[in-house]
């Protein structure tokens, strides 16, 4: 028993000195620059970047393998997600104008995101915007959107959980 005594309270010395010992230094610059940023260096570089706009890119014209047609009913998604924000896929054609014109009321209610394609230039892209106001309407590329939701023609809207006309 004085033995088992002994051995546990040797354990807790060497415990007790092992935590208590000194931090063992792995790396030493000698006062010298570590290379890890410090904000100073951050700032500079910053500095020396040039600064960007954010905002949508104005690279024209903004082209996709979708075209104007129709769906015959709505799809639902393979995945729904209720809460998703809605947005519509339209271009700038007579098919997708009376499309907006018929679904203004309802896309305003649901606070729809309008995205642009096949738009040539700005100055179509302002027409149409114009013409979809007060909807927010951008021109941006949607082939991946298009593909992973497996449409090939707009107008659509996409909610959380189908896509319809």
């Amino acid at each position: 028993m004085n033995n088992l005594i002994a051995a546990l309270g040797m354990s807790v010395l060497i415990v007790s000195a092992w935590s208590h010992a000194e931090p063992i230094v792995i790396s030493d610059y000698g006062g010298r620059a570590s290379g890890v940023p410090n904000q100073d260096m951050v700032r500079k570089i910053q500095g020396q970047m040039p600064q960007r706009s954010v905002g949508v890119l104005k690279i024209y014209p903004v082209l996709s393998g979708m075209r104007p047609g129709y769906i015959d009913e709505p799809i639902p998604l393979q995945m729904p997600q209720p809460k998703a924000k809605p947005f519509f896929i339209v271009g700038n054609d007579e098919f997708s104008r009376d499309w907006i014109d018929k679904n203004k009321e309802y896309l305003l209610e649901i606070r729809a995101q309008g995205l642009a394609t096949n738009i040539q230039s700005e100055a179509v892209l302002k027409d149409l915007q114009a013409w979809a106001q007060p909807l927010d309407v951008i021109a941006i590329p949607v082939d991946e959107i298009a593909e992973v939701l497996n449409i090939n023609v707009y107008p659509v809207l996409i909610t959380g959980e189908e896509i319809a006309q």
